[in-house]
């Protein structure tokens, strides 16, 4: 299961809360794409591209996406 998440307008620890119940809330999700924007989203972007800012061990990779720069995907252990 994949899920798409929008953290457009969040500061960096809103997107991370954001994204850690997320996780918590879908135990069977293995990827999450983020949307996070480029212009204005480069700061999220630098925060998420390191798998350690988001604390939880369930977080394999992240990876930005390989065709639109504004996002960037979250791949999860089942």
């Amino acid at each position: 299961m994949n899920l798409e998440l929008d953290l457009h307008g969040l500061t960096v620890d809103e997107a991370i809360n954001k994204i850690q119940r997320t996780i918590v809330k879908n135990q069977t999700c293995t990827c999450i794409e983020t949307i996070h924007g480029y212009r204005n989203g480069c700061v999220l972007k630098n925060v998420l591209m390191d798998k350690n800012n988001l604390h939880n061990k369930r977080v394999l990779k992240t990876l930005p996406h390989p065709f639109n720069e504004g996002r960037t995907i979250i791949y999860l252990k089942k």
